[in-house]
């Protein structure tokens, strides 16, 4: 809870110019797919920043400032994936407001203006707690009334072949990938839970963010690797890598900022 691609056949028609096959009609071709959303980068200077300005602020200013901060950069990396071409829904949005909301309720913690007899700190990251645990927790909802949160997702971002959304080996590896997610945030609670309790702040948030970082990048590249063997039998299935491509969740660099 993330290098430059060849020029395909699309980009070198743009480049050399239209050109119409013998005995092919122009009108007859079928228009290309509506463009799907893109995933970008920058993933790995988003989650750290974060952590570094909390860290900076709470050691020399004030745990109202290091919330403010931390928060202000979640806000500022929210929006410009957003404006980068990453577009899903109600999910930006509910984020934006996610992190408002428990930058309100951590301040006035602090400033006293409501009293929920534990610490600003726990008010901080006793939020994040549980919301991976209620994450995990509508992440399971999802599989129980039938349609799992990774197959949505994979519908909405990828160019799946005709008919392979509705393919029982597709619907059930989604099921049991998105089962995984639901055990990564239920078990990182937990493990955030017993750290912040045994810790100061400033190495909960060190450790926290080196393990979870470390086990999340090992459980994606696992998740992968076992929706990729587990999709390879379905008919028209070209490989994650290149369904990924075609449907460009992989950034195309080879693009010029100008473009």
């Amino acid at each position: 809870m993330d290098g430059p691609l060849p020029v395909t056949g699309e980009h070198a028609m743009a480049e050399t110019g239209p050109e119409t096959e013998p005995g092919v009609d122009t009108d007859s071709r079928e228009k290309p797919a509506r463009k799907k959303p893109r995933f970008v980068g920058g993933g790995t200077l988003d989650q750290t920043m974060p952590v570094l300005l909390f860290l900076g602020f709470y050691n020399v200013v004030s745990i109202e400032a290091a919330v403010v901060a931390s928060t202000l950069w979640s806000l500022k990396a929210a929006v410009s994936r957003r404006r980068r071409g990453l577009n899903i829904g109600l999910m930006l949005p509910t984020i934006t407001v996610y992190l408002i909301v428990r930058s309100a309720v951590s301040i006035a913690a602090e400033r006293e203006l409501v009293d929920f007899g534990v610490s600003t700190e726990a008010v901080y990251f006793g939020i994040g707690f549980a919301t991976k645990i209620l994450v995990g927790v509508v992440l399971a909802v999802t599989i129980l009334r039938g349609r799992s949160f990774m197959a949505w997702v994979s519908e909405r971002l990828l160019r799946l072949p005709d008919g392979m959304a509705q393919d029982q080996r597709f619907v059930r590896t989604m099921a049991m990938a998105t089962w995984f997610i639901v055990a990564f945030e239920i078990l990182t609670a937990i493990w955030d839970i017993y750290l912040y309790n045994n810790t100061g702040v400033n190495l909960f948030v060190l450790t926290r963010f080196g393990v979870n970082f470390t086990l999340g990048f090992i459980c994606i590249t696992a998740g992968l690797i076992y929706i990729d063997h587990r999709l390879q039998p379905i008919p028209g299935y070209p490989g994650l890598t290149e369904l990924l491509q075609k449907s460009a969740v992989i950034p195309d660099k080879s693009k010029t900022k100008s473009e």
